[in-house]
């Protein structure tokens, strides 16, 4: 089932990913992963191979993790931007991915986003969790303005949690 809401930056659906999603969420993956290969003494092809082996290990190992999650697509205008992965368990909320397309990150957009997912979830779950790997400082910082606490370094991972208002 697919929700709207209204952002700074115009109305934007959170709609389930489908199977026509697959090259959408590979360039969105790609538009994250391909930086940390920069350095990699390697060339395109073999990076482009591993990024491809990535992506797909990501994503098997997030569907087994959490066979219930809702995996969602982020668009604006019918075209996708980002993706919201949400499990919900006995009252706690993980957030297992959130991501945002490059020209999407940095205007407060991803920070709506999340306040309106906290709204969403709030109704059913006292506590929301996330992990976000410690030199990612733009998530560190976005999440942190929303409400959320580090309670625990996992390396390469901070674990942070929020929790609804009384």
């Amino acid at each position: 089932m697919s929700v709207s809401f209204e952002t700074t930056q115009g109305r934007v659906v959170l709609r389930p990913e489908r199977s026509d999603d697959a090259d959408f969420l590979y360039a969105l993956f790609r538009s994250h992963a391909l930086s940390d290969l920069a350095a990699m003494p390697a060339d395109d092809a073999m990076k482009e191979s591993l990024l491809r082996m990535q992506f797909r290990s990501q994503t098997a190992t997030y569907r087994a993790q959490n066979p219930d999650a809702r995996f969602d697509i982020l668009e604006r205008d019918g075209v996708p931007f980002g993706r919201f992965i949400v499990a919900e368990d006995n009252g706690i909320a993980t957030f297992v991915d959130f991501a945002l397309l490059p020209r999407n990150r940095g205007a407060g957009l991803g920070t709506e986003v999340v306040r309106w997912m906290l709204d969403r979830v709030a109704e059913r779950c006292a506590v929301v969790r996330l992990s976000i790997l410690c030199n990612n400082l733009p998530s560190l910082r976005m999440t942190s303005r929303v409400g959320f606490v580090p309670v625990r370094q996992a390396p390469p991972f901070v674990l942070l949690e929020w929790r609804r208002p009384e």
